[in-house]
C-alpha cells in the first residue's frame, strides 16, 4: 500500500494543476456540442457504433471516446463540467502510473524528475483541460507506453490488451495509426516475435469490430463514400475545409514545418532534441528496448511529415508528438546526461501556458438561454419536425448548430438531422450577427429547407442573439 501512496499524491498534485480553474476552459465549440450531444444520446438509451466523423473523406471514427465519457454524464446528470473534471483526472492518473514505474528502476530523484517534466509538458497541460478526440487518447497512449518500455516480458492476454487499447486510441482518429512503429518495435525484441505479433494484432483489430458491424448493416456506406467516390480528394486538395491550412508538399522541408509546429506541445524543437541524443547514441551501447524508444518515435515523425501536406490541422500533431517526447525523456533517463532534463523543467515553467487558465469567450449558457426560450415560449414543440441553422460572424463555426441541438435533446425536444433540411418543416436560425439580413443568407442547408422561405421568418430577441422562426 505505501508503494501507492506516493504515485496517488503525485496524481493528485497533478489533478490540481489541471483541474485549476477548469470551468474557464469550457469553450462550447461545434465539436464539443456535438460530442455532449451523442453522449447525451447514449445516456439516453440511443447506442451508437460510430464516433467523431473527420475531415478525411467520409471516414467515422470508432465510439470509444463517447463511451469513455457516458458513465460520468449519465452520474452527474449531463454536468458539462463532469466531462472537463474526468478527462483531467485521466492525464492525472496517467501521471501518477508513469511515477510508479518510473521510481521502480530508476533512484526517486531521477523519476521526481521525469515526472515533473511529464506534468508541465504543455501536451499534457494542453490535454488536460481539452476533453476531445484529439486529445483525450493521450493518458491511454501514456500508459501503453510506460508499460511496454518499464515490463521486462509480456503475457499473452497483456499483448492482447495491448493490441485492443492501441486499436482504441487509434479509433480516437485514425492518424494515431501512427503510434503502430513505435508499439510494435517493442515486440521485436521478445523471444517469441511471431506470436507476439499474433496476439497484437488480433487485438488490435477487435477494436474496429463496432465499425465492421456498422459498415456490414448500412453496406459499407463508409468505405463507398470515401474511396469508391473519392470524397478523400476533397482533403487531398485542401478544399473540405474553408480557409484550411496546408504542410510542405517537398517532405524535407515538411520535416522541420511540423518540427517547428510540435514546438508549441514539446517546449523544444524535437529535431534539435533528437540530434543531440543521436549523439549520445553514438557513444553509448544502448539496449534493444532503448533502440525501440528512439527510433521508433522517429520513425512515426517521418512517415507523419510524408502524410501531412495536403492539409494540416494543429490537432494532428499530439499523438506523434508526444511519442516523440517519450521517447526523448527515457533516453536522457538512461544516460549520464540526465541532469540536462533539469534545464528542460525550468524552461516548460517559463514558459507555462497561462493563457490556459483564462476565461472562454464562448460559454454554453447564452445557448442554453436562447434554447429555453424558444421552449417556454412555445415557438417549437416536441412534435415539431423543425431543424436548425446557426450564423456566427463571418461563418467561423459550423452552421448545423450542435450547440443548440444539444440543449434542445436534453430538454425532450429533438430536432431533424442535419442531412434533412429538405423534409423539414420549421427552421430555427439562431444569429449571433446583429441585424443579419436574413433572406440574403446562402448555405447548403438554407438551400435544402428554401432560401425563399426564409423572407417570412418570425424574429426575437434574447440578449446577444437573434431567433429567427420560419415555417413552411
Amino acid at each position: 500500500m505505501r508503494k501507492l501512496l506516493v504515485p496517488i499524491f503525485i496524481g493528485f498534485l497533478s489533478y490540481l494543476l489541471y483541474s485549476f480553474k477548469l470551468s474557464n476552459a469550457i469553450h462550447y465549440h461545434p465539436d464539443l456540442a456535438r460530442d455532449l450531444h451523442e453522449i447525451l444520446k447514449i445516456t439516453q438509451g440511443d447506442f451508437t457504433l460510430l464516433g467523431p466523423k473527420l475531415t478525411f473523406g467520409g471516414l467515422y471514427t470508432g465510439p470509444y471516446y463517447f463511451y469513455l465519457f457516458a458513465p460520468i454524464f449519465f452520474i452527474t446528470k449531463h454536468s458539462i463540467f463532469a466531462i472537463y473534471a474526468f478527462n483531467a483526472f485521466l492525464f492525472s492518473f496517467a501521471v501518477g502510473y508513469f511515477f510508479k514505474k518510473a521510481h521502480e528502476k530508476y533512484p526517486l530523484w531521477k523519476a521526481f524528475l521525469a515526472t515533473a517534466l511529464f506534468v508541465f509538458v504543455p501536451i499534457f497541460l494542453i490535454g488536460s483541460r481539452n476533453p476531445s478526440n484529439a486529445y483525450t487518447f493521450l493518458p491511454i497512449l501514456s500508459v501503453i507506453m510506460t508499460y511496454l518500455y518499464f515490463h521486462r516480458s509480456y503475457k499473452r492476454s497483456a499483448i492482447f490488451f495491448l493490441g485492443l487499447t492501441s486499436g482504441i486510441v487509434v479509433n480516437f482518429h485514425f492518424l494515431n495509426i501512427l503510434i503502430l512503429p513505435v508499439v510494435l518495435s517493442f515486440f521485436l525484441f521478445t523471444k517469441r516475435k511471431g506470436e507476439s505479433l499474433l496476439f497484437f494484432t488480433v487485438g488490435f483489430f477487435s477494436s474496429f469490430l463496432p465499425l465492421l458491424l456498422f459498415e456490414v448493416r448500412h453496406g459499407f456506406v463508409i468505405f463507398k463514400n470515401t474511396v469508391i467516390d473519392k470524397s478523400y480528394l476533397a482533403w487531398i486538395q485542401n478544399r473540405n475545409i474553408p480557409g484550411g491550412l496546408e504542410g510542405k508538399k517537398n517532405i524535407l522541408e515538411n520535416i522541420f514545418f511540423m518540427a517547428d509546429q510540435m514546438k508549441q506541445l514539446t517546449i523544444v524543437n524535437p529535431l534539435i532534441i533528437y540530434a543531440i541524443l543521436g549523439i549520445i547514441l553514438l557513444r553509448k551501447k544502448p539496449q534493444k528496448k532503448f533502440l525501440a524508444v528512439y527510433f521508433g518515435p522517429l520513425i512515426s515523425f517521418l512517415l507523419f511529415t510524408a502524410i501531412i501536406r495536403y492539409q494540416f490541422i494543429p490537432h494532428y500533431l499530439p499523438a506523434t508528438a508526444f511519442l516523440l517526447f517519450f521517447g526523448a525523456l527515457i533516453v536522457f533517463l538512461e544516460t549520464r546526461f540526465t541532469y540536462l532534463l533539469l534545464a528542460f523543467l525550468v524552461a516548460e515553467i517559463v514558459f507555462f501556458p497561462s493563457y490556459l487558465y483564462t476565461s472562454s469567450w464562448r460559454k454554453p449558457e447564452p445557448f442554453e438561454k436562447a434554447t429555453n426560450y424558444v421552449i417556454e415560449n412555445g415557438i417549437v414543440t416536441k412534435d415539431s419536425q423543425f431543424n436548425i441553422i446557426q450564423i456566427t460572424k463571418e461563418n467561423l463555426l459550423a452552421p448545423i448548430g450542435f450547440e443548440y441541438r444539444y440543449f434542445f435533446r436534453k430538454r425532450g425536444y429533438i430536432p431533424q438531422s442535419e442531412f434533412a433540411y429538405n423534409t423539414s418543416k420549421e427552421l430555427l436560425v439562431f444569429s449571433e450577427v446583429p441585424d443579419f439580413d436574413l433572406p440574403k443568407f446562402r448555405s447548403w442547408e438554407a438551400e435544402q429547407f428554401g432560401v425563399e422561405r426564409l423572407k417570412k421568418a418570425k424574429k426575437y430577441r434574447v440578449d446577444a442573439l437573434t431567433i429567427y422562426h420560419i415555417l413552411k
